[in-house]
């Protein structure tokens, strides 16, 4: 009895979808709210899906922010990504098609788009692979409370994965990763996974618990996506269980630099900037909720910033 208080994250930090742009963006944020004295280096649980699982991972591990950030800067972290066609708009709009053709059934619909990611051409898993362990700086879990999250691309249903799940931590990156139809689905303990934002683009529900949630989201709050757009009821479930949330979306520069390809390696320097500057306009704001004073404290709660 007496571990389960020790277990409880009082500070969960929730990173979101949002392809090679996404990782630039959730990375220039946390650069500005730390340079400007808002650092999250005091998070006891990192939750991420596919681009956040990547930035998720990398905090949990304990590398410095100013370092994934001058990566993003001077062209180390594009160097050996591969520029894909994307549209996201193109990928809500078909969810919302699938969505009605399956009566609002989210397990067919998962099940559908992984049936299609397992028939599609990608580039090969060794290649895919590569690229996920040239983004990550260490192979081994951290001690820090990590989740990652992905799809059984058969089933259509979500796992998360932690240090205690016996996976390559590489390999469960690799498997949130992968976008259907764009990257190869990854095998894991016997079964094809594909990207966690399937499940959700944000997974905040996944810090239940938490006394602080603060979710970086990349692809804003997605309601144009029925499928994996869960953000505001995620955000309701966690206030309604106690927790307080704090939300940050990419503001009008951000989404310009971002543009209409969020896997375009070559926007990841703009992109960084602008979420640096964004990061420091929210310093205040994120340091008033991450941690607040005691008089502070009743007026922090269920803060939304974008």
């Amino acid at each position: 009895m007496g571990s389960t208080t020790q277990n409880t994250p009082t500070h969960a930090v929730v990173i979101g979808c949002g392809g090679v742009l996404g990782i630039a963006w959730s990375i220039g944020v946390i650069a500005g709210l730390a340079r400007d004295g808002a650092a999250l280096n005091n998070a006891d649980l990192w939750i991420g899906a596919s681009a956040g699982s990547v930035v998720a991972t990398n905090l949990a591990c304990g590398f410095s922010i100013e370092e994934l950030f001058e990566e993003q800067i001077d062209g180390t972290a594009k160097a050996s990504e591969l520029l894909r066609p994307y549209s996201q708009a193109d990928v809500d709009a078909k969810n919302q098609l699938l969505f009605e053709k399956v009566h609002g059934d989210l397990a067919q619909a998962r099940q559908r788009i992984g049936a299609w990611a397992l028939r599609s051409n990608t580039p090969q898993l060794t290649e895919r692979h590569a690229i996920i362990a040239q983004r990550l700086k260490q192979v081994d879990w951290p001690r820090k409370a990590l989740r990652i999250v992905s799809v059984n691309a058969l089933t259509g249903s979500a796992k998360v994965w932690d240090r205690s799940s016996g996976v390559p931590l590489v390999d469960a990156v690799a498997a949130s990763c992968a976008v259907p139809g764009i990257w190869p689905p990854v095998p894991l303990q016997g079964e094809h996974h594909i990207d966690g934002g399937l499940r959700s683009m944000t997974n905040a529900d996944l810090a239940a618990g938490a006394g602080r949630v603060l979710v970086i989201s990349p692809q804003g709050y997605s309601d144009a996506n029925p499928v994996s757009g869960h953000l505001r009821s995620e955000l309701k479930a966690l206030q309604a269980n106690g927790s307080q949330v704090h939300v940050i979306t990419p503001n009008a520069a951000s989404l310009d630099a971002i543009g209409s390809n969020i896997l375009d390696p070559s926007r990841c320097a703009n992109v960084a900037t602008a979420a640096l500057s964004q990061g420091n306009a929210l310093c205040a704001a994120v340091s008033q909720f991450w941690t607040p004073t005691l008089q502070d404290s009743r007026t922090t709660e269920n803060l939304a910033v974008t």
